[in-house]
């Protein structure tokens, strides 16, 4: 029996905590953690005679540094001046581990992000970032302590990754194209959200501004596999028009490298590559297909759907049948056959990439159909059965504990979506699905969680479902046509490239223009946005937002300025009470879309509704109205009556969202209860009881509010916007003692004594009576709700309390 734990340990003779894919004991000693499994990726010599890459921490050096060796066996350092010697060890688990999983498993050898990316982080902050970021990401799953680094990096890396786009000739430097694929592998491996498709925009738009595609370029295919792939999700074909991957640019030239095909090392031949390569082609003509199924046209005209499948599927069939028989004809068996002698390690992994081949082509083949037949309205074809079958024999013989399922996700997806109530095929691609994805980059979560709620509906209804609907309903993956974002490619116009996600304040990158020097920022030659109440909790918030995006923006406040800070913003006065302002927020400035918020009044319908008219009749189409969240559309007076109003109109062609937030966080450090947690001792004073609340940021307010603004699509609905935890007063109060090492109590008053207190205060009695019944509510357990419309329109998680006053104790708010 072999010896538990890493090899580093046992050699040196101490315990080893089994940690994977690094031990507890090698992290903290910043040792390179070796494993005895034999795909564990330990350096291989090539039958090229390429030398094998090392890697090791450098100590004693003026700056952090890393040892690595390159093909040729040649030995050099690669010290990164300026950064915390902590950051050094992910700098490591990024070149151990990382760089190994990126584009194909356990790519050990050669490996160009190792040898050709890892030094260019030396002078670039965004790829240093990013690359810390991946790697503290990946040992979070396992690791939690790590969250923290790698939300810090994954910031810092966007903010560094947007100055670095006002420089052309860091825009189209390795590092920067770099920096971008990394954060997009980021949110793909991290994250639940799919920013990870605007990153990947972002990287297409870096690419066409270096001049387009290249076959021999690295980056360039690490980007089609992962614009293929991600392609089939989204349903709308590639970002690059054509099969770049194998032609360069749009001049059609074939240009493969000798270089570009020995990555990766195991696939000596060029049989692996060259052919996945060839099977792209035909996923991308899936996707397009899709597309196309699912528009107008494909729906009014079924026909052509059929006759574009038909080619493509005899298409595929004959490139099938031509691939060399160590790929076509291979058994799912392969690892029990009886041999001559055992594989090595670079053969064996090819092995496993004919494998992973042949699930993806048989992947192919349900896609294909399920477009055709996505209800199952016909008995399933035997080619199609044959397809599922396929797959399912290969994941059950496909070993589990290397990384290897990172190959098969695409297989097992589409088998899941063509089983019917097979509880045992359901279960195999579950637990392929949920393998240990710490020993790999890339995990499936939210193609499981898809299928899950597919097969639920199947079993409880007894009926076929259209994945793509239900990724829809679900808002998982959202569905664009990127190919019209490129027809200007030809003539370098502007191409939008835009980043999203900061945890602080999300920023929009510039649009690189024809002009290297002329940098324009994305809501370029946009119709105006007013936001009222500009100086509000929420508007405030917007602005920046905005203003960062290049959107022309409105400030409408009593005092009619606009902070200096924020370009693209103009001023403009306005009084709730002073029906004279009302004009000039409109005339001559073209508004296409206004943040309604109301006075602080009862009786605000007319004035809001004489507001609404005017801004019609000057052209605005879009209207997003902050209400509450206890207050239906249409249901109530005030914002029931005027979110009633505005759902009236969209006969009329009137686009319109209402969002429904519940209570503030920002209420405990900007308003209400900030004197009195000041005080000594501190209090909170609500008529809440023990009533639970799933307070809200106003930042994730804003940035629904700023998706509401300015998508394409009209939203046409409301938003109840919460946070993702139930919190009581009580429970605030108790996390603040602790937090703030004194006493914070709760004081429970009567809803009257709450009205009293406020009208004291100069506030209308009547308005006072209207705020202090909302506390009634909460007592009576009416805003303890939870829900993921947040995380839905933004592709983010809202933000936790404890995370705000974590972030208000920094600044010193309650000091």
């Amino acid at each position: 029996m072999p010896g538990k734990g890493c090899l580093t340990c046992r050699k040196r003779k101490v315990k080893c905590d089994e940690a994977k894919p690094i031990c507890g004991r090698c992290h903290r000693l910043q040792r390179e953690c070796v494993w005895s499994d034999e795909l564990q990726v330990a350096p291989q010599r090539r039958y090229s005679g390429d030398g094998s890459s090392t890697i090791a921490i450098v100590n004693g050096t003026k700056s952090p540094a890393i040892q690595l060796s390159d093909p040729s066996g040649q030995n050099f350092v690669i010290e990164f001046p300026g950064i915390e010697k902590a950051t050094i060890p992910y700098i490591h688990h990024f070149v151990t581990f990382c760089c190994r999983f990126l584009a194909y498993p356990n790519d050990s050898e050669g490996n160009p992000f190792q040898q050709e990316l890892v030094p260019l982080a030396t002078s670039s902050p965004a790829l240093m970032h990013s690359m810390t970021a991946l790697a503290a990401a990946h040992l979070s799953r396992s690791q939690r302590q790590h969250e923290m680094t790698a939300a810090h990096h994954y910031s810092l890396a966007l903010r560094e990754l947007n100055n670095t786009l006002s420089d052309p000739d860091q825009a189209r430097s390795d590092s920067t194209l770099g920096a971008c694929l990394l954060l997009c592998v980021y949110e793909i491996s991290h994250s639940d959200n799919c920013l990870w498709l605007e990153h990947l925009q972002g990287a297409r738009d870096l690419i066409l501004y270096r001049g387009g595609p290249k076959t021999s370029d690295y980056l360039t295919r690490f980007f089609s596999l992962l614009d293929v792939s991600g392609s089939l999700s989204s349903g709308a074909g590639p970002l690059i028009q054509g099969n770049y991957w194998i032609n360069n640019g749009l001049d059609g030239n074939i240009s493969i490298e000798p270089k570009l095909l020995r990555w990766p090392y195991y696939d000596d031949n060029n049989v692996m590559v060259n052919h996945f390569h060839e099977l792209m082609i035909y996923m991308a003509k899936l996707s397009r297909l899709s597309s196309e199924a699912m528009s107008d046209l494909g729906r009014e005209r079924p026909e052509l759907i059929v006759q574009k499948a038909e080619k493509i599927e005899e298409e595929l069939r004959t490139w099938w049948s031509h691939c060399p028989p160590p790929l076509r004809d291979q058994s799912n068996d392969w690892r029990r056959l009886p041999r001559e002698r055992k594989l090595t390690v670079p053969e064996t992994l090819e092995e496993e990439a004919f494998s992973s081949t042949k699930s993806c082509m048989c992947g192919c083949v349900i896609y294909l159909h399920h477009i055709l037949d996505p209800i199952g309205q016909e008995p399933q074809k035997p080619e199609v059965l044959e397809a599922i079958n396929q797959i399912l024999e290969i994941a059950k013989e496909t070993p589990e504990g290397y990384g290897l399922e990172m190959g098969l996700y695409w297989g097992l997806f589409m088998a899941g979506i063509a089983i019917f109530n097979d509880v045992m095929a359901e279960e195999l691609i579950r637990r392929k699905l949920k393998s240990d994805t710490s020993v790999s980059i890339y995990h499936a979560d939210r193609a499981l969680e898809l299928l899950e709620v597919l097969w639920k509906r199947q079993h409880q209804y007894a009926a076929k479902y259209d994945w793509r609907q239900v990724q829809i309903q679900m808002g998982i993956q959202a569905v664009f046509n990127a190919n019209s974002c490129l027809e200007n490619f030809s003539r370098q116009k502007l191409v939008f490239f835009k980043l999203r996600g900061v945890r602080e304040i999300p920023t929009m990158s510039t649009i690189i223009g024809s002009n290297p020097s002329e940098l324009t920022s994305a809501g370029a030659n946009q119709q105006p946005i007013l936001l009222l109440g500009a100086t509000g909790k929420v508007a405030s918030r917007i602005a920046p937002l905005l203003s960062s995006a290049g959107y022309p923006t409105l400030l409408a406040s009593r005092s009619g300025k606009s902070p200096a800070d924020l370009p693209n913003c103009t001023g403009v006065k306005f009084d709730w009470n002073n029906s004279s302002t009302y004009v000039g927020l409109f005339e001559g400035r073209g508004v296409k879309a206004v943040y309604l918020i109301a006075p602080p009044k009862l009786d605000s319908f007319d004035d809001m509704k004489k507001l609404i008219d005017l801004g019609i009749k000057k052209g605005v189409r879009r209207w997003v109205l902050q209400s509450a969240s206890v207050v239906e559309v249409g249901d109530g007076p005030v914002m029931g009556k005027v979110s009633g109003y505005l759902q009236s109109l969209e006969r009329s062609g009137i686009e319109w969202a209402v969002l429904r937030p519940t209570w503030f966080m920002e209420n405990f450090s900007e308003q209400q209860h900030l004197p009195t947690i000041r005080a000594h001792p501190g209090t909170i004073i609500s008529a809440t009881g023990t009533g639970k609340i799933p307070f809200v940021s106003a930042d994730d307010i804003a940035a629904v509010a700023f998706h509401s603004l300015t998508s394409s699509t009209p939203p046409n609905t409301d938003y109840l916007i919460l946070g993702p935890e139930l919190w009581s007063y009580d429970d605030v109060a108790e996390m603040l003692t602790k937090k703030l090492g004194r006493e914070v109590k709760h004081v429970n008053i009567s809803e009257a004594q709450l009205a009293e207190g406020m009208a004291g205060f100069g506030m209308a009695p009547e308005y006072a009576k209207m705020l202090a019944e909302l506390d009634t509510y909460i007592k009576e357990g009416k805003e303890a709700n939870l829900n993921a419309d947040v995380e839905r329109v933004t592709r983010r998680p809202p933000k936790k309390l404890e995370t705000f006053l974590d972030e208000c104790i920094a600044k010193g708010v309650w000091s």
